[in-house]
């Protein structure tokens, strides 16, 4: 088995993490543990931003198919749209009532 790649970040030991790949361009791991911040790292392991959330627990994070955008839900039915070219957060106004397990399109 060959390694692909290896995180260093001690935040992210003994605790249980989700990830997600950039697969339109490859270049880009979104990684959140239970610190309740997501780490946007380069291939070469490299940590290229790290974005604050709130409070809540993740219950999913997905890159879009077009663009540089990074989709964070949690399990409190919030919703931030992260831009990866311009470190901007967007949140999604409105609380939504259920937990959000995952997107269809984006």
């Amino acid at each position: 088995m060959k390694r692909v790649f290896t995180l260093l970040e001690k935040a992210l030991l003994g605790s249980p993490v989700q990830f997600t790949w950039q697969k339109t361009s490859g270049n880009f791991l979104a990684v959140t543990g239970t610190d309740h911040t997501v780490k946007i790292f380069d291939r070469h392991g490299q940590k290229r931003n790290e974005i604050n959330l709130p409070r809540d627990p993740m219950s999913f994070l997905l890159w879009s198919k077009v663009g540089a955008l990074l989709a964070v839900g949690t399990t409190k039915g919030n919703l931030l749209i992260y831009n990866r070219q311009t470190s901007r957060k967007i949140p999604v106004l409105g609380m939504y009532y259920t937990e959000f397990i995952g997107f269809v399109c984006f």
